[in-house]
């Protein structure tokens, strides 16, 4: 299997596993990330996921050899399959972080927006190269990047194709943290374990918010918080927050 998922502690790390081709992800890999990410969203026992790549890179992007011929209706099916995988990483009600190190171009850096949270190394190298290629954005790049940076500097990133370092995309906002490369791993982990030992469903709740956010006014953001919070003080884990708040000690949440 090119692509990895291992579970430790309600953290599911899903590692892009084709170091020797920079990990470039191939049809059939698209598939797979799909199918372990939605394998990760049906395990109740994972709570949070990593999103990784295998030696020094995250990823390449799409296997160039796969490009180009069939026409027309097999390119329609490549961006299908493309699209069916960003979906399943975006649309997971989970928190997942990206941990970027090396190479982080086209299909992959959109995978790694598609993230909650993206933490990098100081000297990763990001790229959305589809100029170079003759082709248009996809995977959802231009939505993303516009969604993070407005309308001006997403052109700038794509229209131009140069790469942005790893120091260069935390200071645009477009990762959390840049570190070093050993360091990168661990910081993904700790935040991971950080939002698994979280009230699962106010995460799952929260994150709805924070999707739904660019396209709603205040008071829309205000109904659909009206919507949500009578269900939550329903839940195990408000009991659960409330109780140990006011016996002072930890919480210890169940995710319901």
């Amino acid at each position: 299997m090119s692509i990895e998922s291992t579970t430790v502690d309600g953290v599911a790390t899903i590692t892009i596993n084709r170091p020797e081709k920079k990990n470039a992800i191939t049809l059939a890999m698209r598939t797979e990330i799909e199918s372990a990410f939605q394998a990760a969203q049906d395990d109740h026992n994972v709570r949070a996921i990593i999103l990784t790549g295998a030696g020094v890179d995250f990823s390449a992007g799409a296997d160039v050899g796969e490009m180009g011929g069939g026409g027309v209706r097999q390119s329609l099916l490549r961006m299908r399959h493309l699209h069916r995988m960003a979906r399943s990483v975006a649309n997971t009600n989970k928190p997942v972080i990206a941990a970027v190190r090396g190479v982080c171009i086209g299909m992959s850096w959109a995978l790694a927006l598609a993230c909650d949270v993206v933490v990098t190394a100081h000297d990763a190298r990001f790229q959305f190269a589809f100029r170079h290629i003759g082709l248009a954005p996809d995977g959802g790049a231009a939505f993303l990047l516009t969604r993070y940076l407005g309308v001006q500097r997403a052109k700038e990133i794509i229209y131009s194709g140069r790469f942005v370092s790893g120091d260069e995309a935390a200071a645009l906002g477009l990762a959390l943290h840049a570190l070093q490369g050993d360091e990168v791993m661990a910081k993904a982990q700790e935040l991971a374990q950080n939002f698994a030992n979280a009230p699962t469903l106010a995460l799952m709740m929260a994150k709805r918010q924070f999707d739904a956010a660019p396209g709603q006014n205040y008071d829309q953001a205000l109904d659909f918080e009206a919507n949500i919070q009578p269900l939550m003080v329903e839940t195990e884990d408000n009991r659960e927050g409330i109780l140990s708040f006011k016996e002072k000690r930890k919480p210890g949440f169940v995710g319901n």
